[in-house]
């Protein structure tokens, strides 16, 4: 009895020895720094010993009929959580002035980037705008005098802007797949192009193609993509008092200027859905911010706190994450001697997110860094080489 239990021991031991799986070596800060050697493996191989020898009597006492023991069954794989990785960004991105798009640098000098499911839209230094995507070739200039930047809808498909080129305020936009058109022109007679020395913008672009537009005391809907193109809803009856500050896959992000708010640095903005007759539904609560972002999803955000890019700060330290709808906060820490460059940070998917990063002074190359939200941790990486 003794030299069977010992043999059956033996054996699975030796099994389950050679399936445990070796988890890989924790992160540290930057990828270029030495890492510290340990050894996850000692306390996963123990655990699989005391787990075995306990299923080995267990399959002693519960011997069947034939007076042979029952088959032990196969240990289950370890399960690990892979370090943040620091490959070449899925998304495009600016960093030195320099765009990269599918792993190529487009030519020009860059900033101001936004992207969308693959669709891109940037500004060069001489104020001109562009924009590229999935089929579509090089990038596009959008031939317009733009005062205040376009707007893009949470699911790429649609760019709308204010053109000043006419000498007279025009909403138009178009479609971003390579067979799209462009809107035509809103029916809105004399549209004003600025309102108290406030110039006219578009604030959001929704996944159905209506556009709002916004002034200090014009607030529309344009229904581009519906019907004749021909609807437009005065907001300020509708919703009124409600200000909206973009569009994101979760819905509108809108904060009540009954107090005379008209961002969201002071008043706590919400969620809300909008319907064809320009009501708003209020959803989820947000926090305050500078500046706000959402994963493709909808489901998680990431933020500048209110009060930490104002006037002319160009990095900050941290960024505070936390799902949509949650109030357990995460803090992303930049790495030792780096910053966040400003508005800088992109979500590749629902959990990472890449930013550009500023040296503190110390110099040195530019950088990268990817952050996974779920594990509040944050990798600086070499630019990637380039084609």
């Amino acid at each position: 009895m003794a030299t069977e239990i010992e043999e059956t021991l033996a054996r699975e031991l030796s099994e389950v020895a050679d399936g445990v799986l070796v988890p890989p070596m924790p992160s540290l800060t930057s990828a270029d720094e030495p890492r510290r050697v340990v050894r996850p493996w000692q306390p996963l191989l123990a655990a699989a010993v005391v787990a075995l020898v306990v299923g080995v009597v267990a399959v002693l006492v519960g011997r069947n009929g034939g007076g042979e023991p029952e088959p032990a069954p196969s240990p289950s794989p370890s399960v690990t959580d892979p370090a943040v990785p620091v490959t070449a960004p899925t998304v495009p991105y600016v960093i030195d002035n320099r765009l990269y798009v599918d792993g190529t640098q487009v030519p020009g000098e860059w900033w101001g980037l936004e992207t969308r499911h693959g669709v891109w839209l940037a500004t060069q230094f001489d104020g001109s705008w562009w924009w590229g995507g999935p089929g579509i070739e090089g990038a596009v200039r959008i031939e317009a005098q733009i005062d205040q930047g376009p707007a893009i809808s949470p699911n790429g498909l649609y760019i709308a802007l204010v053109d000043l080129s006419s000498g007279e305020a025009r909403l138009t936009g178009f479609d971003t797949q390579p067979a799209g058109e462009g809107f035509g022109e809103a029916p809105i007679p004399d549209l004003p192009a600025r309102e108290d020395g406030v110039a006219l913008r578009v604030a959001a672009v929704t996944d159905e193609g209506d556009v709002i537009v916004q002034g200090t005391r014009t607030r529309l809907m344009w229904r581009a993509q519906f019907e004749d193109q021909r609807t437009v809803i005065d907001l300020t009856e509708s919703a009124p008092d409600q200000v909206v500050l973009g569009a994101t896959p979760a819905g509108l992000v809108v904060v009540d200027g009954g107090d005379g708010a008209t961002d969201a640095t002071s008043t706590a903005p919400y969620l809300a859905t909008i319907d064809g007759d320009g009501r708003l539904t209020p959803g989820a609560t947000l926090p305050t911010y500078d500046v706000l972002d959402l994963s493709p999803g909808g489901t998680w955000l990431v933020r500048a706190p209110a009060g930490t890019v104002a006037g002319e700060v160009t990095a900050v330290g941290a960024l505070s994450a936390q799902a949509v709808g949650s109030d357990d906060e995460v803090v992303l820490e930049a790495p030792e001697g780096w910053g966040f460059a400003v508005s800088t940070w992109t979500w590749e998917d629902e959990k990472t997110l890449v930013a550009t990063l500023v040296s503190d002074g110390q110099g040195g190359a530019a950088r990268l860094v990817r952050c996974d939200v779920r594990r509040a941790d944050c990798v600086a990486f070499p630019v990637p080489a380039t084609e």
